[in-house]
């Protein structure tokens, strides 16, 4: 780091450095002393600093040593004794600082110990309860009781003569995400990564196994907090436990391996020739569409969308059947008993083309489905959201057109008609996208066939490259479907860089407004 862009950062952090040192040494002259040899001391090394984001974590690590030091030069120094102090025992401030010290390090070692290790000693030296009292409460014989305090000293004596680290994680979390590519229920995986630590967990476990002190010190929670965390983890068999460590047990994208594919695989190169062909192709099914009457009214533009994006949807469904299953076969089995990915970025999307993609959504029996794709370069005209069971029950009603009276929650259909995804009319659901029935589906697939065939030839070319590479980014211990996965992951790029580039040339143009151009509904209770 350069010392300019430091200097910089600490004029900003000149009132934090002096409260640390006032905290430390209680007299203001000192503390402008200490600060100054701080900032001195910062700017000195800083050079050797190759990561920016690090400076903080560099700066507090570069301020307790700078003190360190200062306490020596004092222990150093003569003390002036008073005459008129009678006794036996003089507690210096120095001394009471390292009491305090060592003491501080007594507690952090003892937020590292695991679960069994740290009851029984809080039990024993806090709680001051007998070893045939803890065996009874914690139901072990008290010779085992014996062994974990036996060995929880050894633990804390070493413990305290190691310099502990805190890892990037404790002052730096990652913007983890979580994704799911499949079939069934799974609201379970995105209530358990709402919240940042669980996110940060699997990261930190990613690349190997760690124990839960090396992940407390990672991730800066003491283990009496992450224990519960983990419990959850492991039920969903989000992470899995061999001995006393824990690994991440499902694949994530992380920003090396989305930066090396945009390096090497020529994404545009191998999608120009398909847009101009699906651009041509949809041009010439215009004439044929422009009669047709799916319950709204599309102009030009919408009609383009309509067509683009079922290419694209037909395209995924036959991709996905005819060389990714014919390839690698079903999906793995998940811990709720349905099949499909449940796979992390470390990004926040950063790379998607989509903010979600609803491929197939039926309602409870199955006699209505809808499909909504949510390119990133529509996000400001359509923005759809998946949800509740009721949610899309209610959508599917619409679609079928059923009374209102017949629907179970009229809050939901309120949201909807407010978000504009469906409308009211005389007493009758009715959907604001596209509508037709399964032999139309069928009908317009048929149609939509020859470009569909390109447009998975042009996934595969994506796709073969994609998996070789997340290969290499793999840990060896989740290799088995990684190939597969990235088959499911990079396909949909194809179709996020075909539309980009139709927008870009002009031939697909983004509303103001809203609009739900990419969404569907088809009535399936009919045979094709």
């Amino acid at each position: 780091m350069k010392q300019a862009t430091a200097y910089k950062k600490l004029q900003g952090c000149l009132k934090d450095i002096f409260v640390f040192s006032i905290s430390k040494v209680y007299d203001k002259q000192d503390a402008e002393d200490l600060t100054q040899d701080i900032i001195t001391e910062v700017l000195a090394s800083v050079d050797r600093l190759e990561n920016d984001s690090a400076f903080y974590g560099y700066m507090w690590r570069i301020a307790e040593n700078v003190f360190k030091q200062y306490i020596r030069k004092k222990k150093t120094s003569q003390i002036e004794f008073n005459e008129k102090f009678c006794g036996v025992y003089w507690e210096t401030p120095e001394q009471k600082w390292i009491e305090n010290e060592e003491i501080s390090v007594l507690r952090r070692e003892l937020t590292l110990l695991s679960k069994q290790y740290r009851e029984i000693t809080v039990k024993y030296y806090i709680e001051n309860k007998s070893c045939s009292l803890i065996s009874k409460e914690l139901n072990i014989s008290e010779e085992m009781v014996k062994y974990y305090l036996f060995a929880t000293r050894k633990i804390l004596k070493e413990g305290m003569n190691m310099e502990r680290k805190y890892g990037e994680k404790s002052y730096n979390p990652s913007n983890f995400c979580i994704d799911f590519w499949g079939n069934g229920g799974n609201s379970y995986i995105w209530e358990t990564f709402e919240r940042k630590l669980p996110g940060n967990i699997v990261l930190a476990a990613y690349e190997k196994p760690l124990t839960i002190t090396e992940l407390s010190l990672e991730l800066g929670v003491s283990a009496v907090y992450l224990e519960d965390e983990l419990e959850i983890l492991l039920k969903f068999h989000f992470i899995t436990k061999k001995a006393n460590k824990y690994q991440t047990n499902f694949l994530i994208f992380k920003s090396d391996f989305e930066e090396e594919f945009k390096a090497q695989i020529p994404v545009q190169e191998i999608c120009k020739p398909t847009t101009e062909a699906v651009k041509a192709f949809t041009e010439k099914l215009l004439t044929k569409y422009r009669q047709k009457d799916y319950g709204v009214i599309m102009d030009e533009n919408a009609l383009r969308w309509f067509l683009v994006n079922l290419s694209m949807i037909n395209a995924l469904g036959d991709f996905e059947e005819n060389i990714v299953q014919a390839k690698f076969g079903e999906y793995p089995l998940l811990s709720s008993t349905t099949r499909g990915f449940v796979f992390g970025h470390d990004n926040r999307y950063q790379y998607s083309y989509f903010n979600g993609i609803y491929g197939r959504c039926d309602n409870a029996e199955h006699t209505a489905y809808y499909s909504a794709v949510n390119y990133c370069i529509i996000k400001k005209c359509q923005r759809w959201q998946g949800g509740s069971v009721i949610r899309s029950n209610t959508l599917c009603d619409a679609i079928l057109e059923k009374n209102v009276n017949e629907c179970k929650s009229q809050e939901v259909i309120a949201q909807l008609v407010k978000e504009e995804m469906i409308s009211v009319q005389n007493g009758v659901l009715k959907a604001n996208f596209p509508t037709f029935t399964s032999k139309e589906n069928y009908r317009i697939r048929n149609d939509l066939k020859p470009i569909a065939v390109k447009i998975v030839d042009c996934m595969d070319k994506i796709c073969t490259g994609a998996a070789a590479l997340f290969k290499k980014h793999t840990p060896k211990e989740l290799r088995e479907h990684c190939e597969q996965l990235a088959y499911v992951r990079c396909q949909a790029d194809a179709m996020g860089i075909i539309v980009e580039n139709l927008v870009a040339d002009g031939y697909l143009t983004i509303p103001e407004k809203r609009e739900n151009l990419c969404v569907y509904g088809v009535k399936s209770a009919e045979n094709k």
